[in-house]
């Protein structure tokens, strides 16, 4: 049989103790070469105790991290190296437990943002939390972080905080100076325990009754919260259709195109126009599925 013309090298190494697949890397030849050569030669298996690891990439980097001190996961975080690698560098460098660790603390709340905005307006813990729909020991949580002290009990009426809080303009309007809530940031005010939308409250001061339905302003300031502009659905719906008769648009259909009753959901745009809202929540829905 043909010797290998690396015969002689291979099995120096092997008479060395080197392991099969380290002398293949070395000499460049087949891992099934150099276990035919040991096993002519009658030599047994190397321990796996006697293997050597290939130094890692970033050997250097790591073993400087593990001298300052680093945490296994932290040098992971910066080397990219799988922290059983770090461990036993660690282990066979002598290095000892980490002393650079960070204090483990609370997870930062998903709506932190939105409650820091919140107690910095001055509401209180129980009126962030009923308004974001969040934990109230959460937010006395964050309210402590910030150094506010809890809220004193509310020594005015819903009416005299709400006055404090809607800042008249010209032309008869109210600007809200209070609290907002969400991404069209409607005007809120928080009263012992209880959210109230401003424009609510306004409908309340002007009729004596709570509203039915959204209260919006129907003066084209967007969110005035004046009492004499704010309206309820059935309001809205009232004096769109006397705007639509004096605009000589007719009477509203009592169908749409698509068979809906406009009696239950049929609504009209400021200027009087009548428009299906089952199908716009249809269009909606088709838009979203397509997208």
């Amino acid at each position: 049989m043909t010797r290998h013309p690396q015969h002689d090298a291979i099995l120096q190494l092997l008479n060395d103790g080197q392991n099969n697949r380290e002398i293949a890397r070395q000499l460049h030849v087949a891992v099934r070469t150099v276990a035919a050569i040991r096993r002519d030669a009658g030599l047994p298996p190397t321990p796996r105790s006697a293997w050597t690891r290939k130094p890692h990439p970033q050997a250097d980097t790591i073993r400087a991290l593990l001298g300052e001190g680093h945490t296994d996961v932290e040098i992971r975080r910066r080397t990219g190296a799988d922290v059983g690698t770090i461990a036993r560098m660690r282990k066979a460098g002598g290095y000892g437990p980490a002393t650079i660790t960070r204090p483990r603390g609370r997870r930062t709340h998903r709506m932190d943002a939105q409650i820091r905005e919140q107690l910095k307006q001055g509401l209180s813990a129980q009126a962030v939390a009923r308004i974001l729909g969040v934990d109230r020991a959460a937010v006395r949580r964050i309210r402590d972080e910030l150094g506010l002290p809890p809220r004193p009990a509310q020594p005015l009426s819903l009416e005299e905080k709400w006055e404090q809080r809607a800042q008249p303009v010209e032309g008869g309007h109210r600007v809200w100076t209070g609290g907002r809530v969400g991404r069209s940031r409607t005007p809120v005010m928080a009263y012992r325990g209880k959210a109230y939308t401003a424009a609510s409250i306004a409908f309340r001061l002007r009729t004596g009754r709570d509203p039915v339905g959204q209260v919006k302003a129907e003066c084209g300031l967007q969110q005035c919260v004046a009492p004499e502009h704010v309206e309820d659905e059935p309001g809205r719906m009232r004096l769109r259709e006397q705007l639509r008769h004096l605009l000589g648009m007719g009477e509203r259909p009592q169908e749409c195109a698509h068979g809906h009753d406009q009696a239950e959901h049929g609504r009209l745009l400021p200027g009087g126009v009548a428009y299906c809202q089952a199908c716009q929540a249809q269009r909606r829905t088709v838009s979203k599925e397509s997208s």
